[in-house]
């Protein structure tokens, strides 16, 4: 019981209920979190940072302390920090695996800064998250767009094809290439054919996979295959979005071990010089739990969403998802007149409510605890009884050109003019309404009439404001 002094009080009775479990069936503590409970126990005067210095619990206090001896240092780590990021390398099977407390952003900037210098070609998906764009911007490069088709059912991207990836390999000599693999509505390209496509020519493949940290646990129950298993070269996770992990907490996987220590010093740039080790402890933790629990908890929740699939199928409710690669925990269910009331009154918050769509996020946590799965299922023939919305087809034109880098963009001076005054002119802001925070437009891109009348549309439906910064 020593172990457990104070966690009732320093920590969810989510992480609580989990963490027990886990020392309850005889397995080892984690040894960040050991640590830091050590720390915690200890009758300390701190005069250091942080301002609380442990003193209020409701703030998980003494649970936030610095780099204090014991707790080794994640820009230099070399003792129990060390040895929980190859933890967590060892159960994913990589090389090597860095901490991030600055979601998986920071990772995905990092990784193109290392792999990529001014006026190297890089790959990128249209619908890339903006952090793609600021780590060009960061590093100078030019981005080759991968032109993806647009499915108008899902109203969304598709991801991209092997044989267009070739085909802009054989025009272009191509540096790196940035993939997302699976995107936020859950679709997933052939990572490991992209992967050999560009292995082939020595181009390094960096993968943003902040929504799959829980791949490696479904091969067996239908979801995606991971970038880690198909061997590509840095792969960024977001382990709070799908794992028991903290908001912010993420990590990056390396495949390649000789591009570790340009990685290592790229983050260092990047990550804050105060990291959380309430974050890092999560991490660990996450890690841990998933290696022990992630199989069995992701069957259980497949059997839990054949239910909702099926149920909503009976009722009409389907919403008829293309014929992809697909992580199934991403549910989604056409908006109805007086949708977001109806859940809301059941205590259901969605994650997204988007036009037509409605996407619901489903996790290990809901196979843990099953009332909120239950909970939507039981309000499905209410949702059906609803009228349905208008659908309004707002199909996006082509790529806007490129004409300089988003780095060259982003460093001239601009002006902020109202979309209609854009049309001509050169784009110096992202553009990347969140959720999902996928780009509209990038820093560099021209902007002809179909462009403008499209923004101008998305400005009608309150996705983006009505001012563009251009220069």
């Amino acid at each position: 019981m020593a172990g457990r002094i104070g966690k009732a009080n320093c920590l969810s009775p989510f992480l609580l209920c989990i963490i027990e479990e886990i020392e309850e069936k005889g397995q080892s503590v984690m040894e960040l979190r050991e640590h830091m409970e050590q720390l915690s126990r200890k009758d300390r005067f701190p005069f250091h940072m942080p301002g609380h210095k442990g003193r209020f619990p409701s703030l998980f206090g003494k649970f936030d302390p610095t780099e204090l001896p014991g707790l080794d240092n994640l820009h230099c780590s070399r003792d129990v920090l060390r040895r929980a990021q190859n933890l967590v390398a060892d159960i994913y099977g990589a090389a090597k695996t860095y901490f991030l407390v600055n979601g998986s952003s920071v990772g995905i900037m990092a990784a193109i800064s290392a792999l990529a210098r001014p006026g190297d070609c890089v790959l990128v998906q249209r619908n890339c998250h903006k952090s793609v764009l600021a780590g060009l911007i960061h590093s100078g490069a030019m981005p080759v767009w991968i032109e993806q088709p647009f499915c108008p059912r899902l109203r969304h991207w598709l991801p991209p094809a092997p044989a267009e990836v070739s085909k802009l390999i054989a025009a272009k000599s191509i540096k790196a290439a940035v993939f997302t693999n699976p995107d936020y509505f859950g679709l997933a390209p052939d990572i490991a054919g992209l992967a050999d496509i560009c292995q082939r020519e020595k181009i390094a493949v960096i993968v943003d996979e902040a929504h799959g940290a829980h791949l490696a646990w479904g091969q067996d129950c239908g979801l995606p295959k991971s970038a880690v298993t198909a061997g590509c070269s840095v792969v960024v996770q977001s382990p709070h979005k799908t794992l028991p992990a903290l908001t912010q907490a993420a990590w990056m996987h390396i495949n390649d071990a000789a591009l570790a220590e340009g990685l290592q010093e790229t983050l260092n740039i990047f990550h804050t010089t105060s990291p959380s080790y309430l974050l890092l402890s999560s991490l660990e933790f996450a890690g841990t739990w998933a290696n022990a629990h992630g199989t069995a908890m992701l069957r259980r929740l497949n059997m839990l969403a054949k239910a909702l699939y099926l149920r909503s199928r009976q009722l009409d409710l389907d919403f008829r998802q293309p014929a992809y690669n697909r992580d199934w925990t991403k549910f989604l269910l056409p908006n109805r007149r007086g949708l977001v009331k109806l859940l809301y009154s059941q205590g259901i918050y969605p994650e997204l409510v988007q036009g037509d769509k409605v996407l619901f996020m489903l996790t290990m946590a809901d196979a843990l605890e099953t009332k909120g799965i239950a909970a939507l299922y039981r309000i499905l023939p209410l949702i059906a009884s609803l009228p349905g919305r208008p659908v309004v087809e707002i199909a996006p034109p082509p790529l806007p050109r490129q004409e300089i880098t988003p780095r060259e963009a982003w460093l001239r001076p601009g002006e902020i003019v109202p979309l209609h005054k854009a049309l001509g002119r050169i784009a110096r802001q992202v553009l990347a309404p969140y959720p999902p925070g996928t780009m509209v437009i990038g820093p560099g891109q021209r902007l002809e009439q179909e462009h403008v009348q499209y923004l101008q549309k998305l400005h009608a439906k309150k996705v983006i404001p009505q001012w563009l910064e251009v220069i």
